[in-house]
């Protein structure tokens, strides 16, 4: 189909045929310098998670937080070198390894951060989970629930940075390949927004709460060993299939809220701890768990494994651990 030159493109951005995609295909294709450029921008997001409420009280320093506690979890599986095995999951390593992803050794200080807490809330919101032994309180409950959520409402927040790149990927491609990048944008835009916005939903009820200092409806399942677990991982996440391999949930349909699980795997005086936190009113979740403690007690830990490395990205392993590297 021929598009006159002052016509809107089709791509969708609003803009003039003549100032968007004509003759993109004759155009310089991105360089690898630009791809990491942009992979830097992308990470410079930085601010403090807390509701509005108690922003008065933030100082001016973001700092990298930790999603499970240096002190306690990744001290207790680090090397002699204090090194954890990781994801780092970044364009050049992409472009390094072709495509693939391996784990690699990631120092204590910089694994499992995020530029999503001030100084001072990072230590008054967490030091009953950074400071002190795990006793099962509500309020290390919340703390461990709050800030897998930040993390994630931090990692899926609308970045136009992201889409841009993306959006430009078909520089120098054919008019197939400009139709199949342009797609795949739209797609990724569609998708984050709407996870964006559920998670941030679940947010507020957290902010609410912290600002309220009354105690969330929730369920929490807790799995205990006397030694430290050799994975650490802090994440929250909706679920499609159960412990017993039962879809659950339809994560293709953006027209329906998905119900989430919290979770959270980490040491503490030389004990090793799982926990799994929900909103009581989340019934598919219950069901969900209901599956794992159906488990032979023999099978959990590597049903649990396989669960943790779907969400890889924030998942950190000792490096004593024999785990195939791909």
């Amino acid at each position: 189909m021929k598009l006159g030159r002052n016509k809107n493109c089709w791509c969708g951005s609003g803009k003039k045929y003549k100032k968007c995609h004509l003759n993109r295909d004759q155009q310089k294709p991105i360089s690898i310098g630009e791809t990491h450029n942009a992979a830097k921008a992308i990470k410079s997001n930085r601010y403090c998670s807390v509701p509005k409420a108690l922003k008065n009280k933030c100082t001016n320093k973001v700092i990298n937080a930790h999603t499970v506690s240096k002190s306690s979890t990744l001290v207790e599986i680090a090397d002699d070198t204090n090194h954890v095995l990781g994801l780092k999951i970044s364009m050049p390593a992409l472009i390094k390894n072709k495509g693939d992803i391996y784990l690699e050794k990631i120092g204590i200080n910089q694994a499992s951060t995020f530029k999503g807490f001030c100084s001072y809330h990072d230590k008054s919101l967490f030091s009953c989970i950074e400071d002190e032994g795990f006793t099962k309180t509500n309020e290390q409950f919340f703390a461990l629930a709050y800030r897998a959520i930040c993390k994630e409402v931090y990692a899926k927040s609308p970045n136009t940075e992201i889409l841009d790149f993306i959006k430009s990927a078909d520089k120098g491609k054919s008019i197939i390949s400009q139709l199949a990048i342009q797609s795949l944008a739209n797609c990724f835009s569609l998708g984050t927004d709407t996870a964006f916005d559920e998670l941030n939903d679940l947010k507020i009820l957290f902010d609410d709460s912290l600002v309220s200092n009354t105690v969330l409806d929730m369920c929490h399942v807790i799995i205990s060993s006397n030694s430290p677990c050799p994975v650490s991982v802090s994440s929250i996440v909706a679920p499609d299939v159960d412990f017993e391999g039962k879809k659950i949930q339809d994560l293709s349909n953006l027209k329906v809220v998905p119900e989430h699980v919290i979770f959270n795997s980490f040491s503490s005086d030389g004990n090793g701890y799982i926990v799994f936190s929900w909103l009581k009113t989340s019934l598919i979740i219950t069901g969900f768990i209901e599956t794992l403690i159906r488990q032979n007690v023999s099978n959990i830990f590597n049903a649990l494994l396989r669960f943790f490395y779907c969400i890889r990205e924030y998942l950190h392993i000792s490096c004593l651990v024999g785990i195939t590297n791909r």
